[in-house]
């Protein structure tokens, strides 16, 4: 029986970039999967560390700076060869970021607000603007946030109003970025 040739198999300890799907998340993060075809052999030698930008990795001929692996699967293929998937995660774009995803939750006695976005600060610097007293940015990556009361201390200082402070903060490490959600409250301090 005469062997079967596949267009575009791979040498050995090489890839070949079968598809590539593109999606973009509510807060403005990019995902990119690429789908190889390898030499199962290969499989220890090819497959990516994570946090490997694009540019580095990638076969396309679009390269990405700001995207980095975040995951990758093997999918055996009959004969010696096997489907690589490798989903980046960041920007395609060279600079900036997506404007926050910003939501008004009605609660008692005050309104929260709650603001979703992608950040390049690291965990040490976002966790130090959380501080309970530090009021609410006017934008966040472009995007105006809700009115904010001014500050208010009344004669007597028995009283003071800090308006919409930081209140939570939680964040995720998504490849080269940190997707931030940060709620928002009205803060008052009684003497």
């Amino acid at each position: 029986m005469p062997g079967a040739t596949i267009v575009g198999f791979p040498s050995s300890g090489g890839k070949t970039l079968r598809r590539v799907d593109y999606a973009t998340e509510r807060n403005g993060l990019e995902t990119l999967t690429e789908t190889y075809t390898i030499r199962t052999a290969d499989r220890a030698a090819i497959q990516p560390a994570f946090l490997t930008t694009h540019k580095n990795y990638s076969t396309s001929s679009t390269k990405y700076e700001r995207m980095a692996v975040e995951n990758f699967s093997f999918r055996a293929q009959d004969g010696d060869i096997s489907e690589l998937t490798v989903t980046y995660v960041g920007l395609t774009y060279a600079t900036g970021l997506p404007g926050a995803l910003v939501r008004i939750l009605p609660s008692t006695p005050d309104t929260i607000i709650q603001a979703e976005f992608v950040s390049d600060i690291n965990e040490s610097e976002l966790i130090d603007q959380a501080v309970i007293t530090t009021r609410m940015p006017t934008s966040i990556n472009g995007t105006n946030m809700p009115f904010n009361p001014p500050y208010f201390t009344n004669n007597n200082n028995s009283n003071t109003r800090y308006g919409y402070t930081y209140f939570s903060t939680e964040a995720t490490r998504r490849g080269q970025f940190i997707v931030a959600t940060v709620v928002f409250k009205k803060y008052d301090v009684q003497f």
